[in-house]
């Protein structure tokens, strides 16, 4: 099964919904990599992570009422399945906050992504239990996986922050990928200001007109 595409829509260019994004990696990589689409949704000042099954239901992922803007800051997870066309379809699938009945597993994601695969492979569709299936067996085994992470300001002072390539299973595959993508920007006319971390864990800081980039190998899906 291959991965999942990136959400494509305006908001994705919000740099609000840019570090969700950002934060929650280590959540939607692993349910991306099972062919489930992920997305954040921030509507009315409440955050949370919508992923499409294929049965046509769907998933939103919280904390005890909306997801914070930092992932270090979840208490737990409470987790719903809903249809897009039937209000009155509201099951309940894993609830890890205070008072749920996964308590003790708190904020712990492994935890969370192994009871959402075992809750999938158990549903009627074909390609939902597939995909229940292939997210067991990769929370079962997971490695730890990589990529390329950009921090920056904008012209408007505002921060911005994402990762910029899809995961890779060692931090050199990443490394190399940090080498085209900031190739690229060396070519497009960014300046470097800054390096460290030598050819395995490289960092620079790039700017051009009033923005600065950080760009940086980084653990995501862990």
């Amino acid at each position: 099964m291959t991965i999942a595409p990136m959400p494509d829509h305006g908001g994705v260019n919000d740099p609000q919904w840019q570090a969700l994004w950002l934060q929650y990696e280590a959540v939607t990589t692993p349910l991306r990599a099972a062919g489930l689409a992920c997305d954040i949704d921030t509507a009315g000042g409440q955050n949370v992570i919508y992923v499409n099954l294929p049965d046509g239901t769907h998933l939103v992922i919280a904390d005890e009422h909306e997801l914070p803007t930092r992932l270090d800051d979840v208490t737990g997870w409470r987790i719903v399945r809903s249809h897009t066309d039937n209000p009155n379809f509201d099951g309940l699938v894993y609830d890890s906050t205070a008072e749920g009945e996964h308590g003790k597993y708190a904020a712990d994601i492994k935890s969370m992504l192994a009871a959402v695969a075992i809750y999938l492979h158990s549903l009627g569709d074909a390609d939902t239990k597939t995909a229940g299936q292939v997210l067991g067996e990769s929370v079962s085994d997971r490695s730890q996986l990589y990529g390329v992470g950009v921090l920056g300001v904008s012209p408007e002072h505002t921060a911005v922050g994402r990762v910029v390539s899809e995961p890779f299973d060692t931090h050199l595959q990443a490394a190399k990928e940090y080498g085209l993508y900031t190739h690229q920007l060396a070519q497009d006319g960014w300046t470097q200001a800054y390096e460290q971390g030598g050819t395995e864990w490289p960092l620079t800081v790039w700017h051009r007109r009033q923005v600065v980039r950080t760009v940086f190998v980084t653990p995501i899906g862990a």
